[in-house]
């Protein structure tokens, strides 16, 4: 039985469309030399500008970044040359997300490592109907990558998405997983994300943390005033998804004071952390990444129609 109403559906198509059209800007805004603090507010701005908000601060991962890198407010890190670039954008309309990544190329001798993500994120949807495991999408990505000569980020993973979240229980291995046995179903919607690396194939965290949740709602004894009303807001805004500190600069100005603040939270339990994550051995990443949703008609590519009508 399909759990999904009509416009339930309407909205998830509208958060797939808008993140189409997004894709689009960002390939023409990102050049080596530009500050990612200002791809990011840009991005970001356009998103509201078509009528949504962003599900989670736009990533930008560079080499070998893998994601959660988001820019800081006081950020002077550029997009370098010969890099290889990966941008997460999230978006969503009234709560229902599309979630999609690119690759972008600045170093000729990296064009395969992008391609090989490509490939097995289209191949990988094309094997998707309802009742297939997801572990044996996974085992599509895993051996197209490797057919490149590469290595698919076995600790990365797809996932099932709900209203305000984005990680809503189910995992999508990018790889044959033989503990993996969740099935793709009618009424749902997923994101396939598929990594590839040159290095070990395997991420890990830094210290670097630039991106939060809410995790706990009810607000207790002990909170200061800017501590409470910082909890407010965030519930008010986001909820349940991530968000940074570049989205409450309106909230407490001064950038020192903000982050103190988003620390004790962090200690009081407050706020989840999501720490940047790096290939273990420094090796260059790839990431493509559509969002689709499962009809009783079919399987759509909510985030690119091109894939739709492959299907």
């Amino acid at each position: 039985m399909c759990r999904t109403s009509e416009e339930e559906i309407k909205n998830y198509i509208k958060a797939g469309e808008i993140s189409y059209r997004v894709k689009d800007y960002v390939e023409k805004l990102v050049k080596p030399g530009i500050k990612l603090v200002e791809v990011a507010e840009k991005v970001e701005s356009y998103i509201r500008e078509l009528n949504a908000q962003p599900a989670f601060p736009l990533n930008i991962s560079v080499n070998e970044i893998a994601a959660h890198r988001t820019p800081l407010i006081d950020d002077g890190e550029v997009i370098p040359e010969d890099s290889i670039v990966k941008v997460d954008i999230g978006v969503h309309v009234n709560g229902y997300i599309a979630d999609t990544a690119i690759t972008l190329v600045f170093n000729d001798k990296l064009g395969k490592l992008a391609e090989a993500a490509s490939d097995a994120l289209e191949k990988a949807i094309l094997a998707v109907s309802p009742g297939v495991r997801f572990s044996d999408v996974g085992a599509v990505i895993e051996s197209t990558i490797r057919k490149y000569g590469f290595k698919v980020i076995k600790n990365l993973s797809g996932h099932s998405l709900d209203r305000y979240n984005i990680h809503a229980g189910d995992i999508i291995p990018n790889f044959k997983d033989p503990i993996s046995h969740g099935k793709f179903r009618v009424g749902r919607a997923y994101a396939i994300e598929p990594f590839a690396t040159d290095g070990k194939g395997a991420v890990t965290e830094l210290r670097q943390v630039q991106i939060y949740a809410l995790k706990k709602t009810k607000l207790g004894f002990g909170l200061t005033d800017d501590e409470r009303k910082v909890l407010e807001v965030i519930s008010e805004r986001f909820k349940t998804l991530p968000f940074c500190e570049r989205w409450l600069r309106d909230v407490i100005e001064d950038v020192a004071s903000l982050r103190n603040v988003m620390r004790s939270l962090v200690r009081k339990g407050y706020l989840r952390q999501y720490p940047v994550l790096v290939e273990i051995r420094a090796g260059a990443v790839s990431q493509f990444e559509e969002t689709i949703y499962i009809s009783k008609e079919g399987v759509i590519v909510t985030s690119n129609p091109e894939l739709s009508g492959g299907r």
